[in-house]
């Protein structure tokens, strides 16, 4: 019989994913074993793999675990006077971890592996579809609540502020100043979602087509 990991199902697949996500950041990915997390944990591996029957599937728990912080952010958000503000300035906080050194080399690895491997392509695609909705409902909520105009598409626009925090990592990756970054970042949100009202000549966000086709053909 295998040696069950301690605590509740839920708490034991948060303390393994953990462990799992600190290894990947010790060793890398590709050189990580299962082995090796079942000893970070001191546990057989056939318990390990009670849970997560892969390294693909450790790698979906850590990105679910991510989600739900940037779930709780984007709420927190909506609950301030300037949404935008407050979700950049988290953004700004999650990145001081992202860029250290070997969180860095442990992203860029990933994505080298993506390249070759379906498996993690399919979690990195399914990860990005949920950014997506997440990031669409955070749109649809602002226009909700009157905090940006109602005849825009929300679907493209999520699309679109989206893509900006995607390439202010990736400009944080490669080096950039974080304050720069961080400046633009809010400027360029800025634009994209400008408040109901905007004067005459600023940048407007784009309109829904006629009849509410979408836009862009991204997930449900």
């Amino acid at each position: 019989m295998p040696k069950v990991v301690p605590g509740y199902k839920a708490e034991a697949r948060a303390r393994i994913a953990n462990a799992a996500e600190r290894l990947f950041s010790e060793k890398g990915f590709r050189a990580t074993t299962m082995d090796d997390v079942a000893a970070r944990l001191g546990v057989s591996k056939g318990a390990l793999y009670l849970y997560f029957p892969s390294k693909v599937d450790l790698l979906r728990e850590i990105q679910a675990g991510s989600r739900r912080v940037a779930r709780s952010w984007i709420a927190d958000a909506l609950a301030r006077p300037d949404p935008v503000d407050a979700l950049v300035s988290d953004f700004e906080r999650m990145t001081r971890r992202m860029l250290e050194p070997k969180e860095t080399a442990l992203w860029f690895e990933i994505l080298a592996e993506a390249a070759h491997d379906p498996a993690i392509r399919s979690a990195l695609r399914f990860d990005h579809d949920e950014d997506r909705r997440m990031m669409r409902r955070f749109v649809a909520e602002l226009e909700r609540q009157g905090r940006i105009a109602s005849d825009t598409d929300a679907e493209l626009l999520a699309f679109l502020v989206l893509g900006l925090f995607r390439g202010a990592v990736w400009d944080l990756s490669v080096g950039y100043s974080p304050t720069t970054t961080a400046r633009l970042l809010r400027a360029a949100i800025r634009t994209i979602l400008p408040a109901p009202g905007a004067r005459s000549g600023e940048a407007r966000p784009p309109r829904a087509p006629s009849g509410r086709s979408r836009a862009f053909p991204g997930p449900r």
